[in-house]
């Protein structure tokens, strides 16, 4: 499975990412940006990527240590980074969430083939996306684990990667308040206090980060603006009103299966479903982010693992091989748009198409319908003549 989530990263590097001399002469918008930090820590660069230097400097240290050209590194960094977080979300379906390995696997392949995830940070590899895509699914992980400090620390180093993590701090306390329904439980109380001690550090790291790079980075202040105002003026202004075109082309017909699958969990456990408490935040504070970011596509796949990981827990409900193929039917489909493997003025059919298969195993016209709740990884099927357990009594001659 290892082998086979690195053999699709390898394919994306190989189908996306620019290789020829000097390619970050053609990198655009903040990866330009990046690029500089890497060359020298502490660039005077626009506002806010900056203070966004976890990425950049991490670059740059590999790059003075081995002497290895920048572009490289940060085409290595970027594989890394892309392959790690498509083990990391496979381990957490099959691992935390107890999905089968077939319905993981075809997730975490589903994810790596996310354009917006993993291809666009190839096609314009010096970013700091994938280390910020990883360490979010990382804290997600110690969020479902109850790994408060755990949680804490990933946290206040993906807000020095980039701030907008630094939203992810109040879900621990609002999950574990949805849990025990008191504000004087310790998982909650201990959670306020790391929202607090992660704001704390951040504002210490910006104060010294900004002493380093001798510059005013005031939020909001140099994206064609001047003030926090203006910013989401010119944010909201730049899609022109094509945002819920943009929105739906980050996931497709997924999200339709997202939405149905939020409902299934808020029938099954209310508002205690950690899928569902985690879902609706982070739901939220993209919405948020995208009033003061022009990209809506890379702002909302932040979702990406809480979308897939939910499509796949639906999808896992259904067992026997006739299902099984019709569950890699839903992905391959999937996957067919991320490509964009049919024209463009068939690519809504082809997600259409995927919709229909879902609908039909959901609600299948020749099978029984899957079990109502989460289904414990098992056999797929009956044991075969070879293995079927002896029944009766020996008889000795």
């Amino acid at each position: 499975m290892y082998l086979g989530l690195a053999t699709v990263t390898l394919l994306n590097l190989i189908s996306y990412a620019p290789v020829q001399p000097n390619a970050h002469e053609k990198a655009w918008g903040d990866a330009a940006e990046y690029y500089a930090m890497s060359v020298q820590t502490g660039a005077q660069v626009d506002n806010p990527f900056a203070l966004r230097m976890l990425s950049p400097w991490l670059v740059h240290t590999v790059n003075r240590f081995t002497g290895i050209s920048l572009d490289s590194v940060w085409l290595a960094f970027t594989f890394a980074l892309a392959l790690a977080a498509a083990t990391v979300f496979f381990e957490f379906l099959w691992v935390r969430l107890n999905l089968r390995l077939y319905t993981s696997a075809l997730a975490a392949v589903a994810l790596a083939c996310t354009f917006w995830y993993a291809p666009y940070a190839f096609s314009n590899p010096y970013l700091v996306d994938p280390l910020n895509n990883l360490l979010y699914l990382l804290a997600l992980w110690l969020l479902f684990d109850r790994r408060l400090i755990l949680f804490a620390l990933v946290i206040v180093v993906g807000a020095i990667n980039k701030e907008t993590t630094l939203l992810l701090a109040p879900l621990y306390p609002l999950a574990a308040w949805t849990r025990s329904r008191s504000l004087r439980d310790k998982q909650v109380i201990g959670g306020l206090v790391a929202v607090v001690v992660a704001g704390g550090l951040y504002f210490a790291f910006r104060l010294w980060a900004q002493a380093l790079i001798g510059g005013d980075y005031g939020f909001g202040a140099g994206q064609a603006n001047s003030g926090l105002l203006g910013n989401i003026r010119f944010a909201l202004s730049s899609n022109k009103g094509v945002d819920q075109a943009a929105l739906y082309s980050t996931f497709g017909f997924f999200w339709l299966i997202f939405a149905y699958g939020l409902y299934r969990e808020f029938r099954r456990e209310r508002t205690r479903s950690l899928l569902l408490v985690s879902s609706v935040w982070l739901g939220l504070c993209c919405l948020a982010g995208r009033l003061v970011a022009t990209d809506t596509q890379r702002v909302f796949v932040m979702l990406a693992p809480l979308v897939i990981g939910l499509v796949a827990v639906q999808l896992d409900r259904h067992r026997g091989e006739a299902r099984r193929i019709w569950v890699g039917v839903v992905f391959f489909l999937y996957l067919a748009v991320n490509y964009k493997l049919a024209s463009s003025s068939t690519i809504f059919l082809v997600g259409l198409a995927g919709l229909l298969v879902f609908v039909l195993l959901e609600v299948p016209p020749f099978w029984p319908k899957p079990a109502s709740g989460r289904v414990p990884p098992a056999d797929d099927g009956p044991p075969t003549e070879e293995f079927l357990p002896h029944r009766g009594s020996l008889e000795r001659d």
